[in-house]
């Protein structure tokens, strides 16, 4: 992909505007950072996980620019790799049919915990209320979910969790597999 070669070029000039000055090191290792991930992404190829990969290494590298008096050359460095990250992410974008499925999904994740939640709090003696969307369910949907997103390079291992094992399922699980799926999803 020609945004890599571009993106290394301007890592490269990031670099040497940065030098070794010892007030710009955050800078310095965020570069480092994103150069291992584009590195990454050009030895094994590029995916959507990737992508998101380059993402929060650009971000800590923007972060640590905002912090630093930086030089109009690292700015120039930095303008260039935000526009390559984001053709990355457009050719490489999961599918529109994806992202919707997995906002739903975290939408009956978060009911889900709520119920659970509310169950907790309930007056002594009270029968406990059934939660909505039953873990049988919730794996249904989660399976095309995780087969789409192996093959755009994300790890799942707290929706393969419930995949594997659906009656394991309990409040902390419901929210990690939320938070993991909103990561991903970009919520």
């Amino acid at each position: 992909m020609n945004e890599l070669t571009t993106m290394e070029t301007a890592v490269q000039q990031l670099r040497a505007a940065v030098g070794d000055d010892p007030e710009l090191l955050p800078m310095r290792i965020s570069a480092d950072v994103l150069a291992n991930a584009i590195t990454a992404a050009k030895d094994n190829g590029i995916n959507a996980a990737r992508v998101n990969d380059l993402e929060f290494a650009l971000s800590d590298l923007m972060s640590a620019v905002d912090d630093a008096g930086a030089p109009d050359v690292v700015l120039a460095a930095v303008a260039q790799l935000q526009n390559d990250t984001a053709a990355l992410r457009r050719a490489n974008a999961l599918p529109r049919e994806t992202v919707s499925a997995i906002r739903d999904l975290v939408t009956r994740l978060r009911t889900r915990a709520k119920a659970l939640e509310r169950n907790q709090y309930r007056v002594e003696g009270a029968e406990r209320a059934a939660a909505p969307h039953p873990p049988a369910e919730l794996r249904e949907l989660a399976i095309p979910i995780a087969r789409e997103l192996a093959a755009g390079g994300f790890a799942t291992p707290e929706l393969d969790q419930l995949i594997a094992n659906p009656e394991s399922l309990r409040y902390h699980s419901v929210n990690e597999i939320a938070d993991e799926l909103e990561v991903i999803a970009g919520s």
